[in-house]
């Protein structure tokens, strides 16, 4: 049964490994270590700055580098990020599979010194390219995933942080880790992989060796780097056709700056989310955000999240001290004050890695800090409505210039209903309303890319604007417009209100958490004109902020 079931797994692998073959764009470097010719493939970006970033991307079980080079989205993400990303092989075993040496219970007749491969390469190309020991960092897939594990376990002086993505650890392993120096890990799992079992495998029926519950494995990891805070929340479930939600679980603690993201993907597979299986989130992009978050990162300290570094985020800072802000958190957003951050902007039918100020100069659509070209689609491919009732799955550019309604970017026809009258999911689509209450929902809003920031609404706590609808209201007085969620939704609300058209909004008033309501929920007034139309935004603070109520909309001369 256990040999069956290894031959399974390995089948498994091999398949998701040709999963999209294409040819070698780079060559193989050979590197001595330990009497055995190593190789590895390297993509140094043109333009790098000195002192670069490195990170090392390991390939699962009986893959190979070209497989994690070409197929990963690591080459695109390095060269629009600046750094520098290595793709060692591992070596063959007595199937003429590729590995590393982690010990599984097949591999017992191998000795390979992969930790000190590993390790003695890193080093290497620090000092060949000029990147930066501080920040040099270790990924895998599988296999290469269980090799992070090792080599945090084991050479945690080389590697600044580790993001193993659906791996294990084996029972060898777990009773003799002793880290030198502990260092932060971001881990991936599923729930319904068939290859890393999620309950775990103490008694070896596939054959590997014993490992222990992922949940457990997570609680030993929190324990090892004594983080015992832990923050949940559940990332917007932008593509409900993929069978699977991702939740994401930081643990912290309030004495030092260690991290453990602990992302699950319940209803995922042995997958790499946003290149198969899960398309909730790009597990590439999220290993570098994590990567990058270890030294100050603009979007770290950019905490409001409208891409740039102000007054409005040390106040954000001071205001949650100590839940989850410090004096690090501080001193970052004081160093990097004025700091533009940048992110994915679409125009003229291509992506550019850029400030929203330089988006807005080109006439682009920014889709927010740390956003990324290499998962943004420009134009964006979505649902579209007609006035007919049919739906197309085409380009945001496409719809909008026909008279057609765009239903926001990852939408399809599978869950639009054109029918639906009053769709209020993006600005081109808001509901007209009037004055009192009305019901809404942003259980299946998604997010709008619209600019916004909270110069007008200091210490309001802004936030992400998640999971957004729209409203348009024309005012029926010259005097204050009273907007408010104020004690009348479920969850914690943001407001933005502006003028004009969608492509030339003039924001006018804003609040976060109004300090007479109740559960972070907002309330706002401002000057408005007779017969003068509104935009009306409301959103969540942060991923997993969702929920229903009413929207209160008073006019008094």
């Amino acid at each position: 049964m256990a040999e069956y079931l290894i031959e399974m797994r390995l089948l498994i692998i091999i398949v998701m490994a040709l999963f999209a073959v294409t040819p070698a764009i780079g060559q193989n470097i050979d590197f001595l270590h330990d009497g055995l010719t190593r190789q590895y493939r390297i993509h140094i970006p043109d333009g790098l700055p000195a002192q670069a970033p490195l990170v090392l991307a390991l390939h699962g079980y009986s893959g190979n580098n070209n497989d994690m080079m070409m197929n990963y989205g690591w080459v695109e993400l390095a060269d629009e990020r600046g750094f520098v990303v290595a793709f060692p092989n591992g070596t063959r075993d007595q199937w003429n599979n590729r590995f590393w040496d982690v010990d599984y219970d097949f591999h017992q007749a191998f000795d390979i010194d992969d930790d000190g491969f590993l390790s003695a390469l890193a080093v290497h190309l620090q000092g060949l390219h000029g990147l930066d020991p501080d920040r040099t960092y270790v990924t895998g897939f599988s296999n290469g995933a269980e090799m992070c594990f090792q080599l945090a376990c084991r050479e945690s002086e080389t590697f600044m942080a580790f993001a193993p993505i659906v791996g294990m650890m084996l029972d060898s392993l777990w009773n003799s880790c002793d880290p030198a120096i502990k260092r932060p890990i971001l881990s991936l799992n599923g729930t319904a992989d068939d290859v890393t079992l999620y309950q775990g495998d103490m008694n070896n029926s596939g054959g590997w060796g014993a490992y222990h519950s992922i949940p457990d494995m997570m609680a030993y990891w929190a324990d090892i780097l004594d983080t015992p805070d832990i923050d949940r929340t559940y990332l917007e479930d932008t593509n409900p056709n993929d069978g699977s939600t991702v939740r994401l679980d930081v643990y912290t603690s309030p004495d030092h700056d260690l991290e453990l993201w602990y992302y699950l993907v319940l209803g995922g597979g042995h997958d790499w989310p946003g290149r198969w299986g899960n398309m909730d989130m790009d597990a590439t992009l999220e290993a570098w955000t994590f990567f990058d978050s270890r030294t100050g990162s603009c979007t770290v300290s950019d905490v409001t999240g409208d891409g740039l570094i102000d007054v409005s985020d040390v106040l954000t800072i001071i205001g949650d001290w100590g839940n989850p802000y410090d004096v690090g958190d501080l001193l970052s957003a004081l160093e990097r004050w004025g700091d533009r951050c940048a992110g994915a902007c679409c125009y003229g039918g291509t992506c550019a890695y850029i400030d929203s100020d330089q988006c807005d100069d080109l006439g682009g659509t920014w889709n927010g800090p740390g956003s990324s070209c290499t998962t943004v689609s420009c134009p964006q491919l979505g649902a579209c409505c007609w006035d007919d009732g049919s739906c197309e799955y085409t380009l945001s550019d496409n719809c909008l210039n026909n008279g057609g309604s765009f239903r926001g970017a990852g939408t399809n026809c599978l869950i639009v209903d054109c029918s639906e009258p009053g769709y209020n999911d993006e600005c081109n689509d808001a509901w007209p309303i009037g004055d009192g209450q009305t019901l809404f929902t942003t259980y299946d809003a998604t997010d709008s890319s619209d600019g916004y920031n909270d110069n007008q609404c200091p210490g309001s706590y802004l936030g992400q604007m998640h999971a957004d609808v729209w409203f348009i209201y024309e005012a029926t007085c010259t005097g204050v417009l009273t907007v408010s969620t104020c004690d009348i939704v479920n969850f914690d609300t943001d407001l933005v209100v502006y003028q004009g058209d969608c492509f030339n909004l003039d924001q006018v008033s804003c609040n976060g958490d109004s300090d007479n309501c109740a559960d972070f929920t907002s309330y706002l007034q401002f000057s408005v004109v007779a017969g003068q139309d509104y935009l009306i935004r409301v959103g969540g603070w942060e991923p997993g902020n969702v929920g229903n109520g009413s929207l209160l909309i008073e006019c008094n001369d």
